[in-house]
């Protein structure tokens, strides 16, 4: 049994549409336990300034995750590691300690010194809570500030099963991880109330390093904690700085961003930050199975291809892996916006999550889901950049897009509430989208432009015929199903989809969408290699 699981998580992927397929499936999963957690905390505590307090404890553990760690390691990591790989496999070893090492080490120190001034730093940042909501938040913060260090580690070890093609133990992280923190909802909190789902998060980060370390056993490496190491490594470790640098302050100025938008969102009505949240988590699914899951598998061939001067190939898979991220957006985009209803109600509309607080969360979602097309489409923006090792045109234009929208966000929120506020967000991730876009432009050759074109606009068309198809059969039914029974939306909007995905589907093929042809190709063989 222990054979037959080890052999699971050593599955390789070959090609980038096979991996992406692969941690696309394994990210739904896990993103569909996201969506459950959310139903949780949405029925355990509602759109309330508990939830309020939760989400805003979160801001800077997960600022030091993604400044130091998520972006910055993934892309500065791999090419490094490869390089000594290639040259010296004992070396290679010798840097990933190394590099856990620091880790481990730098954000452990980092932790200890934002738990120690927790008070200060949030006094400053959540302006719009009470003494008791912040006292609570501090409480919170603290706990989770075990969570970047974990995280900081496993996002190490899941660098290095990339580079040997082990996707699957990195898909299934974030699944373990969402159990972790539903474990805290069900489990711990009904004993410590908001500390329990602190503690959840803790026990989350865990499970995410945990299921990663039986692949990683199989590929040869052994931890060694040796300060030798460190000085042995000195120039690899000073590679992987120098080229996270630029990375981790295009980082600081999104998590500023973000940051911003939670201290607007604190100073509009009670609730506002939860019901953005909560939108923004279920727009968030599809960039992060499908557009995520694409960038993650297409930069290393773009690494190396970028390495061999082969710009050709290099134009040709960029161009190709964007569009395969727009074939599956744009359409989720349209059925978003047009199942808003359905979607926001049977996900979220339980206990004490109101009306009111449903009818707010459908507007934020509408809003937020066309954002997540341009938001997608960064993701595998910036690993082009990287590629090519160009880390400072992102940079700027992060900075430029950024600090328009913060603008936008104060201008918006404070005006128009939380809808201002998700239009905003969607501005600044169409902006950012074009500045880099611009800024590529020079890399692509006419010939693979002219081809990128017509295969979006054909995907654009598709889309929004068999999302009108939806709207209009949605609104039909709603005749015969009144739509106060949640059961009656869900078989009028599951009956509309259906058709609408039908229709879709022909119109891909009559009008030869290659992405579509080659999910037909996966699908196959793996029916095939399952029946054998």
């Amino acid at each position: 049994m222990i054979a037959r699981f080890q052999k699971i998580l050593n599955h390789k992927s070959e090609t980038i549409f096979g991996a992406a397929i692969l941690t696309s499936g394994l990210t739904l999963l896990g993103s569909f336990l996201g969506l459950l957690r959310n139903a949780f905390l949405a029925s355990r505590f509602g759109a309330s300034g508990y939830l309020d307090i939760y989400y805003a404890s979160f801001r800077l553990p997960d600022l030091i995750y993604n400044i130091f760690i998520m972006g910055a390691i993934s892309l500065a990591f791999i090419p490094v590691f490869s390089e000594y790989w290639a040259k010296n496999k004992e070396e290679a070893w010798q840097f990933a300690n190394a590099i856990i090492m620091v880790i481990g080490i730098f954000i452990g120190i980092l932790a200890l010194i934002v738990a120690i001034f927790a008070r200060p730093f949030l006094s400053r940042l959540l302006v719009g809570f009470n003494a008791e909501q912040l006292e609570l938040a501090i409480v919170l913060t603290r706990i989770m500030m075990i969570q970047p260090i974990l995280m900081g580690i496993s996002s190490v070890v899941a660098s290095i099963l990339k580079i040997f093609k082990l996707f699957l133990s990195c898909a299934l992280a974030p699944l373990l991880y969402n159990i972790g923190i539903i474990i805290g909802i069900l489990v711990f909190s009904p004993m410590m109330g908001l500390k329990g789902l602190a503690w959840g998060v803790v026990l989350g980060a865990a499970l995410h390093l945990a299921i990663q370390a039986p692949a990683l056993m199989t590929t040869g490496y052994k931890f060694k904690f040796n300060f030798q190491v460190l000085k042995e490594r000195i120039a690899g470790l000073k590679n992987v700085f120098l080229m996270m640098i630029p990375r981790s302050l295009s980082i600081i100025a999104n998590q500023v961003f973000l940051l911003g938008i939670t201290v607007i969102a604190t100073m509009l009505e009670q609730g506002s930050l939860a019901v953005f949240n909560f939108a923004n988590d279920i727009q968030n699914l599809p960039q992060t199975v499908f557009a995520l899951s694409f960038a993650v598998a297409a930069f290393p061939a773009l690494s190396q291809f970028s390495a061999e001067k082969k710009q050709a190939d290099f134009a040709k898979t960029s161009l190709e892996t964007l569009s395969q991220i727009f074939f599956f957006l744009i359409p989720i985009a349209v059925w978003f916006i047009v199942f808003r209803e359905p979607i926001i109600r049977l996900l979220l509309g339980y206990g004490k999550f109101d009306w009111a607080s449903t009818l707010k969360t459908i507007q934020v979602f509408s809003i937020l889901s066309l954002g997540m097309i341009f938001q997608g489409a960064n993701a595998l923006l910036l690993r082009i950049f990287f590629a090519k090792k160009d880390a400072l045109k992102p940079f700027i234009a992060s900075i430029i897009s950024y600090a328009l929208g913060f603008l936008l966000c104060y201008k918006f929120g404070l005006i128009f509430g939380v809808g201002g506020l998700a239009l905003a967000v969607t501005l600044t991730y169409l902006f950012y989208f074009l500045i880099l876009a611009i800024l590529l432009k020079p890399v692509f050759s006419s010939s693979f432009l002219k081809e990128f074109r017509s295969s979006v606009l054909k995907i654009l068309f598709v889309s929004l015929v068999s999302g009108l198809i939806a709207f209009l059969l949605f609104n039909f039914l709603e005749g015969y199903f009144p739509s106060e029974k949640v059961v009656n939306l869900v078989v009028s909007a599951a009956i509309s989809f259906m058709v609408s995905l039908a229709c879709f589907l022909f119109l891909c093929f009559k009008l030869g969408i290659k992405e579509i042809q080659e999910l037909k190709t996966i699908l196959i063989r793996k029916i095939y290699k399952a029946n054998e």
